[in-house]
């Protein structure tokens, strides 16, 4: 296991991550800061960023140095985009941080920018045709995603900063300036020939604007997990923020529960950005990636040094268990023993392979509570699933995943519906019970954690369903365990329960 620090300068603000890399490759942040400098409102009239914008950016990088050598990080990344870049005196501000702090700072192009918000995209949600935006302060990257693989890129020239404080929007917003706003940004987006209707099956949005906005839409909606990757909004959500935010001045708008305070005089330029784009190619559905570029140079690094992440989701389940020593052992035995009887109980449940990440990350997570306390551990296995550094799965399919570990001790649980209502439904409560149901059987056939069972044969009749277990030793214990589901079985089920042991 190492410690890896990367602080990244750009326009609006200077940020930094920790994170903690497992040998297997995982990684999860462990610390974050940011600092609002908007070195590039020092741009706007002219080229140069100020002596006091400088020192506020040496000071503040010294501050990140600092908790990256404090907490153990063995590799520090420096990067620096527009803002730098595109300075009079970026280079004497690099050699300054390189003088005064022994920082080496590599500034990014545009491609590089879209090259590693692409790598957190790739390595954390699944896609197979979207638009990439990742909207900074003086400018716009955007990136057509398809099957994995980045077909056209450009970086727009409207970013938070230009946009808001080159129309005035930044406090009270006037109905012409507001229009002009539009106007410019709609010039932008036709004059990219690749951008179409029809071209792209969502948006998915990088970056601290569209994280602001996801969490605006969530606290309004009293949005009942406070997880920011993979959250879904649609272009009305949109609208309605952007009406919402632009009905009010400055002091009312920071305000508003769910916008920062530093994002208060950008935050109606970047929501003109998004609604503008959503609108031109008529998207309805957003997702917001939690994992931007900081995360991308990571993944980056991990690749490099490490090897492929093949799958998002199966890297982040070895990553949790490796970091939360589950028993590896006894959590891919289980896993084994649900597969078999979910293939061959499908005559009964009707239930897909769309559920394949759902039952993977269940039964190999479905102990991960042990890691808070043994006792009540499959409700600890809930919490520790919905809040562990997860990519790839939906919120839907995350929540169904810790609900169906919760089920896999033979105490009474119950789905919280009435909480999740806005995420899952009753018939997600049918699909949570039907394997949940299986997931407690398959963790009683294997609770000696000698891992015995060979194979499985089952049998379904109108009233019966016989489970033949096959295995070295005599398994009375398991059985007897396993066979104290029947009743919830019958419950689910509509069956009676019936298990055998036959030593081989």
């Amino acid at each position: 296991m190492k410690r890896v620090g990367v602080i990244d300068i750009c326009s609006n603000y200077i940020r930094v991550i920790l994170s903690e890399i497992e040998d297997s490759g995982y990684f999860r942040v462990i610390d974050e800061l940011s600092e609002p400098v908007k070195l590039a409102l020092d741009l706007i009239d002219n080229n140069l960023i100020t002596e006091e914008k400088i020192n506020i950016t040496i000071n503040t990088l010294r501050a990140f140095k600092s908790l990256c050598v404090t907490s153990g990080a063995t590799k520090i990344i420096v990067v620096a985009t527009e803002a730098l870049r595109d300075a009079d005196n970026g280079e004497y501000i690099i050699k300054k941080i390189s003088s005064e702090l022994n920082l080496d700072v590599k500034i990014l192009t545009f491609k590089d920018e879209i090259y590693y918000d692409y790598m957190g995209v790739k390595n954390s949600i699944y896609t197979i045709n979207s638009l990439l935006i990742d909207i900074s302060g003086t400018c716009t990257h955007l990136a057509w995603i398809k099957n994995g693989q980045i077909i056209e890129s450009t970086t727009l020239p409207i970013g938070s900063l230009n946009i808001s404080y080159g129309f005035n929007l930044r406090d009270r917003i006037v109905h012409s300036d507001f229009e002009n706003a539009k106007n410019s940004i709609m010039d932008c987006i036709t004059s990219i020939p690749w951008l179409k209707k029809d071209n792209f099956d969502n948006i998915i949005g990088v970056g601290g604007a569209f994280r602001n906005v996801g969490k605006i839409d969530r606290i309004r909606k009293r949005y009942p997990l406070l997880i920011t990757h993979n959250y879904e909004l649609t272009n009305t959500d949109l609208c309605e923020i952007l009406n919402l935010l632009k009905s009010k001045d400055l002091n009312q708008r920071i305000k508003v529960d769910g916008v920062s305070k530093d994002r208060g005089d950008i935050v109606i330029g970047t929501t003109l950005i998004m609604k503008v784009i959503t609108y031109f190619l008529d998207i309805t559905q957003l997702k917001i990636c939690g994992r931007g570029m900081r995360e991308g140079l990571i993944f980056d690094y991990i690749i490099k040094n490490l090897g492929q992440i093949d799958d998002i989701v199966d890297y982040s389940i070895r990553g949790v268990m490796e970091s939360l020593n589950v028993n590896k052992e006894h959590a891919e035995h289980v896993y084994t023993i649900l597969k078999t009887l979910y293939e061959q109980l499908r005559p009964l449940h009707h239930l897909g392979n769309e559920y394949d990440n759902v039952i993977k990350t269940a039964a190999l997570l479905h102990d991960s509570g042990i890691s808070i306390k043994y006792y009540n551990h499959h409700i600890h296995s809930f919490y520790v699933i919905l809040n562990a550094y997860m990519n790839g799965l939906t919120h839907k399919e995350l929540l169904l995943s810790a609900c169906i570990a919760a089920f896999h001790r033979n105490n009474s649980y119950t789905v919280p519906l009435a909480q999740y209502s806005s995420i899952i439904n009753r018939l997600d409560v049918d699909i949570v019970e039907k394997v949940g149901i299986l997931l407690r059987i398959s963790e009683s056939l294997d609770r000696s954690l000698e891992g015995a069972v060979k194979y499985l044969d089952v049998k379904v009749t109108d009233e019966v369903v016989s489970i033949n277990v096959y295995s070295s030793i005599p398994l009375e214990l398991e059985i007897r365990d396993a066979l104290r589901a029947r009743c919830k079985f019958k419950e689910i089920y509509r069956r009676e329960l019936e298990i055998q042991n036959i030593v081989v």
